[in-house]
């Protein structure tokens, strides 16, 4: 039973994880830019995620979405759906790692630490019939 605590305490860990990122990257400038106006000064400004993506907010939204699948199924105890999303998840962190990734890498280490520990688990949610079963 323990265990079955640490698998949605790490997944929800996660996923807090990645709306805090996704939160902080759209808010807070992402790039910078300067000119130099024909007088010498420079001036420096900063660029919004907003500003920068071609995509709007989609390149944000995309790794909350399989964060709260990947959450959803470690409270429902679907190991082989956290199995997937934390595969989907991770690939999506290292794909997007030169630029928004590696803030996600984080909770992805969350993810792939609660999938192990939900294949390496002795415990088993409780089956539906009078006897437990393989868990397929």
């Amino acid at each position: 039973m323990k265990s079955r605590k640490v698998i949605v305490v790490l997944a929800s860990a996660g996923l807090l994880w990645c709306i805090a990122a996704g939160l902080l990257l759209w808010f807070l400038p992402v790039g910078s830019s300067s000119s130099t106006s024909s007088d010498g000064t420079v001036q420096n400004g900063g660029q919004s995620f907003s500003s920068v993506s071609g995509w709007g907010p989609l390149p944000l939204i995309v790794p909350v979405v399989i964060a709260a699948v990947a959450t959803w199924s470690a409270f429902r105890h679907h190991r082989h759906v956290l199995l997937g999303a934390t595969i989907l998840f991770t690939l999506y962190s290292l794909i997007t790692g030169f630029s928004i990734g590696l803030l996600y890498m984080p909770s992805a280490a969350a993810f792939v630490v609660a999938a192990v520990r939900a294949f390496s688990s002795p415990d088993r949610p409780p089956s539906a019939g009078a006897h437990p079963g393989p868990d397929l």
